[in-house]
């Protein structure tokens, strides 16, 4: 579930059941959303549960900037 973070009413912006799914809301979603979730550490256990170990232990490495935030995670998915 993609969430707008608390401070902005956690509104639910989005739901991912697959892979591609994530990867259109890390390109749709308000930037808000995309930081909160990636700065908190969010996908790595959600990609482990679906068994994308690769692409959480990329996500792991990340660096987190708000410039470079949704071309960095895609690219993570995608290795």
């Amino acid at each position: 579930m993609f969430k707008m973070p608390p401070e902005k009413g956690g509104a639910v912006v989005g739901r991912a059941k697959s892979l591609n799914e994530l990867a259109n809301l890390i390109k749709t979603a308000p930037l808000e959303a995309v930081l909160y979730h990636a700065k908190g550490h969010h996908f790595g256990p959600w990609l482990d549960m679906l068994g994308e170990r690769s692409a959480s232990s990329a996500l792991r490495s990340l660096v987190i900037n708000d410039k470079t935030a949704r071309v960095a995670l895609l690219r993570a998915l995608r290795s």
